[in-house]
């Protein structure tokens, strides 16, 4: 998955900002515009934290560092960022400081479009599944016609769907199987008693709520498709706040689970294997007749 190849070297703030004793009004400055409470020393061993109004010399301990090779999404950084103040972590490259990180990097569009990727891979890979258990759009439409008579809350807006699509139906046949249709219907499809949920899904706890997956995983497609910042500040005290980090980090866990399972629902239908194993005999004819010019060419040098 595309998030996953992201490291810290993708994301962190590299034009580093060092504290020096003969300009400590400005790093007083600068600390108080960015709100932060520690500035890099220049010998990549040390920090200078800031507490009233005065710095005091620090070294950089293991717990303090990352590395510019580490991935960013790895799940015990979360533990890491909230016992550091001010959520700021070193980066380095072998013993040299190279970078400062804070979760706020997340927020970077590099981040956003490699959510982006793994959203839209997913969604298509629903799209062929459903298709390969032979449903078509009018299945879709008909589970909204389900809906909207066995749900009275549910009504109102299935009903609004269903005459959205009638005046559509010109464009949904030109389209094709279910493009016209979003990753929450999707979902919702393969999770509901229509389909014997086919793919189901779960309510799981997040920041001590609990949350459905599906909501999970379409408000990761929500986010990157509009640019929305992964990371937020808090409403009340203005400051990016770590639980939609772990937000952010349950979220794509979860789209990674979706994928995967998908991935062998898919490898596993009939069809697909049939695909599968006429295209391997059609490349093992044409190796063995023309070898081993042929046989470069499929599997490279």
């Amino acid at each position: 998955m595309q998030h996953k190849k992201l490291n810290f070297k993708d994301i962190s703030q590299q034009n580093i900002l060092y504290y020096d004793e003969e300009l400590e009004e400005a790093c007083l400055s600068i600390c108080k515009s960015l709100r932060i409470h520690n500035m890099p020393a220049y010998d990549s061993q040390h920090y200078y934290e800031l507490r009233d109004g005065n710095f005091s010399k620090k070294e950089i301990e293991e717990t303090d560092k990352l590395l510019t090779e580490n991935p960013i999404f790895d799940e015990g950084l979360l533990k890491k960022f909230k016992s550091h103040r001010d959520s700021v972590l070193f980066v380095f490259k072998g013993e040299v400081l190279s970078g400062i990180v804070h979760f706020a990097d997340y927020n970077q569009t590099k981040v956003l479009q490699a959510i982006q990727d793994d959203v839209l891979t997913f969604e298509r890979r629903m799209r062929q599944y459903l298709f390969l258990k032979s449903y078509r759009n009018e299945d879709m439409i008909n589970f909204f016609h389900y809906r909207a008579e066995k749900y009275d809350n549910t009504k109102e807006f299935y009903s609004e769907k269903i005459g959205i699509l009638e005046k559509r139906a010109d464009e949904m046949n030109q389209l094709g199987e279910f493009q016209v249709f979003d990753l929450r219907d999707l979902l919702e499809f393969g999770n509901s008693s229509y389909t014997d949920k086919l793919f189901p899904s779960e309510t799981i706890e997040v920041n001590g709520r609990k949350i459905d997956q599906i909501r999970l995983v379409t408000s990761l497609r929500n986010m990157a498709m509009h640019g929305k910042n992964p990371v937020e500040k808090d409403e009340e005290t203005s400051v990016y706040s770590i639980e939609s980090l772990r937000y952010l980090f349950t979220a794509l866990r979860t789209l990674e689970d979706f994928t995967y399972h998908i991935e062998k629902l898919i490898s596993s239908q009939e069809d697909y294997r049939k695909s599968l194993v006429m295209d391997n005999r059609s490349k093992l004819e044409i190796i063995h007749e023309h070898h081993p010019q042929a046989l470069n060419y499929f599997i490279g040098d």
